[in-house]
């Protein structure tokens, strides 16, 4: 357009003086600067694409979570029975000094994260095919959710409990309390119930962690599973209603 307007002007009679056209340049500028400015903005607030198409921590609602008492009251048990946290390393004055390495010792420790999350998932379900125990009562009200210490004193669960062996090795291994939570997941084709560990590393997309190996029998991602629902997310402290539709069909067709 304004290559266009220049050239109707060029084509008129009588061409603006310079003066005129020189101090108009600085008002051009600034509206384009202007309006770059907003596009950007309006770019940056935009959310971020899941590649799984759910967002694992929306605010439970007690009145529309189904899952919100039963999470609740495990809760309560596990803060109760809680055990000394675990130590927080101190910096070091190594790091501190020479900060040229900082980048390669945390690619060191993410990839020997990585290495040790596949190790629990393979321990996890090995263990969990040993101390399987049937529930009997698979209802919402009698179904029990042991803590850490009940699976310990029973020697073995159901899926409910034997999800705490990886839990609880995570835990026991420093990865990042923040990122680890446990899930209720939902099987799309009979709506079974199932129970699992999560570990956001990626926020968008945590790696899966299965004892039983009903959703996976190795560490994936929730993007490369298909077939199950997530509806709840919660650690000791904090429960997170999903919500969401899934997956695209291309990620299913593709998984």
């Amino acid at each position: 357009m304004r290559a266009r307007a220049r050239s109707d002007d060029l084509a008129g009679p009588a061409p603006a003086p310079r003066r005129r056209a020189w101090a108009a340049r600085p008002t051009r500028r600034l509206v384009a600067s202007a309006l770059a400015l907003l596009l950007a903005g309006a770019c940056a607030s935009a959310p971020p694409v899941s590649p799984t198409g759910f967002d694992f921590f929306a605010v439970a609602d007690p009145d529309d979570a189904p899952w919100y008492e039963k999470i609740e009251d495990w809760q309560q048990r596990m803060r109760f029975e809680e055990r000394q946290p675990l130590r927080s390393q101190p910096a070091s004055r190594f790091a501190e000094r020479y900060k040229r390495l900082d980048g390669k010792l945390g690619a060191f420790v993410a990839k020997g994260r990585a290495r040790l999350a596949s190790q629990i998932a393979v321990w996890a379900r090995e263990e969990g095919r040993r101390h399987y125990r049937v529930d009997v009562d698979q209802t919402l009200e009698g179904d029990h959710w042991p803590t850490y210490r009940e699976l310990a004193e029973r020697n073995g669960d159901d899926c409910d409990g034997l999800d705490l062996i990886a839990y609880h090795l995570l835990v026991a291994f420093g990865f990042p309390r923040e990122q680890l939570f446990r899930a209720v997941v939902n099987r799309d084709v009979d709506r079974k119930n199932h129970m699992v560990t999560l570990w956001f590393e990626d926020p968008k997309d945590p790696w899966v962690f299965d004892a039983t190996g009903a959703l996976t029998r190795k560490l994936r991602r929730f993007s490369q599973t298909t077939g199950w629902t997530p509806t709840a997310v919660f650690n000791e402290r904090e429960q997170f209603s999903v919500v969401g539709s899934g997956f695209l069909e291309s990620a299913r067709a593709h998984p």
